[in-house]
């Protein structure tokens, strides 16, 4: 029997509400920069060079690399204008 009109949840009251928080917006967005750029690394005696997409950043341990990829992971725009290939994302 229906006993009237039930509230619809708040992502189904119109196409304008937003489905995620702000929060999974920002991840979503995080993830689709990244998914740009191939990242690769290629070791040498002293240190790597790391590349993401057509740029290259050489540094002089590979522990100062990982710890950089970690940070672009985190937050690829900010690292990116750091290195200056900010207008490739």
């Amino acid at each position: 029997m229906n006993e009237g009109p039930t509230e619809m949840p708040q992502c189904l009251e119109g196409p304008t509400e937003p489905c995620e928080s702000k929060e999974q917006g920002e991840q979503r967005r995080r993830i689709d920069l990244l998914k740009r750029w191939e990242i690769s690394i290629h070791v040498l005696d002293r240190g790597c060079f790391v590349r993401v997409g057509c740029k290259s950043i050489a540094f002089t341990s590979i522990e100062a690399a990982y710890k950089e990829i970690g940070r672009y992971l985190e937050n690829p725009q900010l690292v990116a204008t750091q290195h200056g290939f900010e207008e490739n994302l």
